[in-house]
Parts: C-alpha cells; sequence; structure tokens
C-alpha cells in the first residue's frame, strides 16, 4: 500500500499564485474562517475564572473589628486577575503564532488524572499525609520508577515537609481524613 504525497508548500503556493494572480496572505496565522486555538483557550480560561470570581462574592465579610490584612475573597480574587491577565495576552497575541501541530493525548495523561482524582479520594479516607505518601509511590509507580525504597523515602520527605511548613510554621491545620479522625 502506497502512501499518498501530498504537494510540497513551494508547489501549492506557486499553484495558487498562477491561478489566482493575487500575492497569497504569508503572515502566521490560523487558517481564513477558524479560530487560533490559543484564542479559544485564552477565552474558555477567562470564562472559568469570572465564574469562580462570582463564587468569590459569596464570601462572607470579615467584621471590621477583627479584620486584619486580605479578607478571605481578596487573595483568591488577587489570583483570578493574574490569570486573567494572562490568558487575555495569550488569546491577544496569538495571531503573532503560527498554527501549532495538534497532537493525540498520550494515554498517560488520562491515567495520570485518574491518579490524582484517586489520590483525592484517599484523603477523604487517610487524610493529607496518608494521600500525599499514597499518591507519590502510586504515580511515581505509574510514571516506571520501580526503586520502592527511594518512592517511599520522598513521599515521607514530603510529607513530614508539609506538617513542619504548613502546621508547625504556619499554624495552619491540615486536613484528617476518616482513619485519622477516627483514631483521635
Amino acid at each position: 500500500m502506497m502512501a499518498r504525497q501530498l504537494p510540497s508548500p513551494a508547489t501549492t503556493l506557486a499553484t495558487s499564485t498562477a491561478e489566482g494572480g493575487a500575492e497569497p496572505s504569508t503572515t502566521p496565522g490560523p487558517a481564513p474562517g477558524r479560530v487560533h486555538p490559543d484564542v479559544a483557550t485564552g477565552l474558555v480560561i477567562v470564562a472559568l475564572c469570572l465564574g469562580v470570581w462570582g463564587l468569590t462574592l459569596a464570601f462572607d465579610d470579615v467584621p471590621a473589628a477583627i479584620a486584619t490584612g486580605m479578607s478571605p475573597a481578596t487573595f483568591p480574587r488577587l489570583v483570578l486577575g493574574v490569570i486573567i491577565v494572562l490568558a487575555c495576552w495569550l488569546a491577544l497575541t496569538a495571531s503573532n503564532r503560527s498554527q501549532p501541530e495538534i497532537e493525540a493525548v498520550h494515554p498517560m495523561v488520562y491515567a495520570t488524572a485518574a491518579a490524582i482524582g484517586g489520590a483525592m479520594a484517599a484523603m477523604a479516607v487517610f487524610g493529607i499525609h496518608g494521600a500525599v505518601v499514597a499518591s507519590v509511590i502510586g504515580i511515581g509507580r505509574l510514571w516506571g520508577e520501580r526503586r520502592l525504597l527511594l518512592l517511599a523515602t520522598i513521599a515521607a520527605g514530603m510529607s513530614l515537609s508539609l506538617h513542619f511548613a504548613f502546621v508547625r510554621g504556619f499554624g495552619i491545620g491540615l486536613p484528617h481524613g476518616l482513619l485519622q479522625t477516627w483514631l483521635s
């Protein structure tokens, strides 16, 4: 079975110039009538951010007598504002980039997304420390690392780092799972 040979861009350009007589556009960008993927991505990100921004409008206000620093809605809105600016920049500068070659999504992406969902379920049962250990070992094995002792060492180190940074350092309690609550 022979593969069909596509004409070269130079042949196509010469044919279209000879037939139409007009100079073809040499500016990079999407084909006429098609939206550049970066524009679509930027607009979707902006829409999602505006939806989350709307959710921050329902946050309770902190009474002025006990308010210190930022209100509960200020930091998320600040982060959302930065994301919106970057998404707008992505959409506005898309015409300066050529159309990207769209590749098929590797199956490992879906497996990793499922593993992250499993880590969220593990957090509900085992708490943050159990979920970190399970996800580091599980995703590490999924990605091909076979040295279990190395993965266990990294997992324990990450769990301890989270505990000392957030619980001891910042005084922020981390989520407890059902198992951790039953054992307490």
